[in-house]
């Protein structure tokens, strides 16, 4: 597993540019003043894991429509997201076949309904 990388000055420095205040990142971003601050400052604090800290750093890039590789020089390969389509593919033909399935219910109870009361 890598490291992460990444200049947090690129940031705060956007963040400047466009006369914003930490205080609103964090309020957009979901994050608190401190954790923005940590990542402007390239603190390792506020934040459990490097990949969370990629997460929101990626957002922040995002919001300041500034390019993500300008800030992460280095980081951890995040398999989840590949994982999590590929478990979303498989699960789209279940949940197709469980809507499939109450439609001809609730279809055959209106017609019974209609055919017996």
């Amino acid at each position: 597993m890598s490291n992460l990388e990444y200049n947090g000055q690129v940031l705060a420095t956007s963040r400047g540019e466009l006369k914003l205040k930490a205080v609103d990142i964090a309020t957009e971003l979901c994050l608190s003043v401190e954790q923005v601050n940590s990542l402007e400052n390239n603190l390792s604090a506020f934040f459990h894991s490097n990949k969370l800290k990629q997460a929101v750093i990626k957002r922040y890039c995002r919001l300041l429509n500034i390019d993500v590789n300008a800030v992460i020089t280095q980081y951890e390969i995040d398999i989840t997201d590949n994982s999590f389509r590929e478990a979303k593919k498989s699960n789209l033909g279940k949940s197709f076949k469980k809507y499939l399935y109450i439609s001809i219910a609730a279809f055959m109870t209106t017609m019974f309904w209609k055919l017996f009361a």
